[in-house]
């Protein structure tokens, strides 16, 4: 902190100091405890009067534009209790997990679960053979203690996955409507699209509801719906015009 109100000296630069708050880091979050703004829903940081920017990207940007170095590494996070070493890495892009692993340390117990990110956010991963890209930020090895939670049941409507969610959704319904395959309702009735993918309604939920898998499995659907949508209206205008 000292070092950062040092380098902001002289500067129109406010350094603000969060309390430590997960997700605090998603950008809807920070503007509302920077600003005491909100972004509407369905809307961007600039409906708020923000732009949020990643202390990497910036960096990144100020090496291509004030030096012409192109963005060709990354620092990257090697962890997880499955890991011998655990390091953070400046590795180029295009490294493989499994070079990153080997370098730190490898593998001291069997993993269970490759995550491409953190264990909140992270996505599995099926192969060592992934390629760190410019948005890799972690690669966490668990071993099987740490990712056995016990068989998922159903939604006992306890409602604890709506007093953790930070977006003011309902998970529970959202899961629920996503198993039906109702993606239109998790879309037009419970802000789907809104949810951040945080994790917290899984991490607090007793019936061990995969509650996040299920809501990105309707956000790709939505997604897909929306690009064949797209795709058979510029067909239909095309054909129209060659008339």
């Amino acid at each position: 902190m000292k070092a950062l109100d040092k380098a902001a000296e002289n500067t129109d630069i406010e350094v603000a100091a969060l309390p430590t708050r997960y997700p605090q880091g998603a950008e809807k979050m920070l503007i509302y405890a920077l600003t005491g703004r909100e972004v509407p829903m369905g809307g961007l940081p600039m409906d708020a009067g923000a732009v949020v920017q990643n202390v990497g990207t910036v960096a990144a940007v100020a090496d291509a534009v004030e030096h012409g170095i192109p963005l060709i590494e990354r620092i990257t996070t090697v962890s997880g209790d499955a890991v011998a070493e655990p390091k953070n890495l400046r590795v180029r892009i295009g490294t493989s997990y499994k070079e990153c692993i080997e370098y730190a340390g490898g593998f001291k117990e069997t993993p269970d679960k490759l995550l491409a990110g953190g264990p909140m956010m992270g996505m599995a991963q099926q192969s060592l053979a992934v390629p760190v890209m410019k948005g890799s930020s972690g690669i966490l090895a668990l071993t099987r203690k740490i990712t056995e939670h016990g068989p998922e049941m159903n939604c006992i409507r306890c409602g604890k996955c709506v007093k953790a969610c930070p977006m003011g959704l309902v998970p529970s319904m959202l899961s629920i409507l996503s198993q039906r395959g109702d993606y239109k309702s998790c879309r037009d009735e419970y802000g789907l699209m809104n949810c951040v993918e945080c994790g917290c309604c899984t991490y607090v939920c007793p019936a061990k509801r995969n509650i996040v898998q299920y809501i990105r499995l309707a956000k790709n659907e939505v997604r897909a719906e929306a690009a064949r949508a797209k795709a058979k209206a510029e067909a239909k205008e095309k054909k129209e015009a060659a008339k």
